[in-house]
């Protein structure tokens, strides 16, 4: 992975610390792209099942259980 140096805003980034747990600079970044592509995916995949058919999600999840 390359060396990359940006100008962070530092209030920010002591709050992300906070909220992340987290305490090198590294880390926080790490750790705050990480929960943005989680966030991302997991509202895609939520977007995703609700357009689907309630009928076809009730037979899905009938047959996850098999």
């Amino acid at each position: 992975m390359g060396k990359t140096v940006e100008n962070i805003d530092e209030p920010f980034l002591d709050q992300a610390q906070k909220l992340l747990g987290t305490s090198s600079n590294r880390d926080t970044v790490n750790a705050a792209l990480r929960e943005v592509v989680r966030q991302k995916l997991a509202l895609s995949f939520i977007e995703k099942m609700r357009s689907r058919d309630p009928e076809e999600l009730e037979r899905l999840r009938g047959e996850a259980w098999r």
